[in-house]
């Protein structure tokens, strides 16, 4: 795992977490002063960030961000796009946490297509209670043959 070195104005080391594929967060000591966000809406959230991270957790590269060091933590309710620095290779204490976004989770929602072959009527493409009336609602503006044959 490539592991960059940042250094801040106390000159205390800070290892960027940076990895192509998941890893296995263990579980790490987090402030709530090291979290800086991009948006202020996203601070009422925190507390379920800071929730996954002190009990260990996946953290996935985020597939459109391709600089190996935006991760998708995923929470009970959110998934937090983030950039993790670490104290030591061990991953045990977070120094910083840059929330780059915060967004529902959808983790465990399924989306279900009917299969249009299993319907039994499909010759027909609505319900009797679909359908209209009498024949005007169809064309409505148009003139059916009883009205052509009336006078004006």
């Amino acid at each position: 795992m490539a592991v960059v070195k940042k250094r801040n104005q106390q000159t205390e080391a800070r290892l960027l977490l940076e990895e192509d594929d998941a890893v296995e967060l263990p579980p790490a000591e987090v402030e709530e002063s090291a979290v800086v966000l991009h948006f202020e809406q996203f601070r009422q959230y925190v507390p379920e960030l800071l929730e996954e991270l002190r009990a260990g957790t996946l953290a996935e590269p985020v597939p459109v961000v391709q600089d190996d060091s935006t991760f998708v933590v995923h929470g009970a309710t959110r998934s937090f796009w983030v950039r993790l620095w670490h104290s030591s290779p061990e991953r045990t204490r977070v120094e910083r946490v840059q929330v780059v976004s915060c967004l529902p989770s959808t983790r465990g929602v399924q989306i279900v297509f009917d299969d249009p072959a299993d319907d039994e009527d499909d010759d027909d493409d609505f319900d009797d209670d679909d359908e209209p009336e009498d024949d005007d609602d169809l064309n409505e503006g148009e003139l059916d043959e009883e009205d052509e044959a009336l006078p004006r």
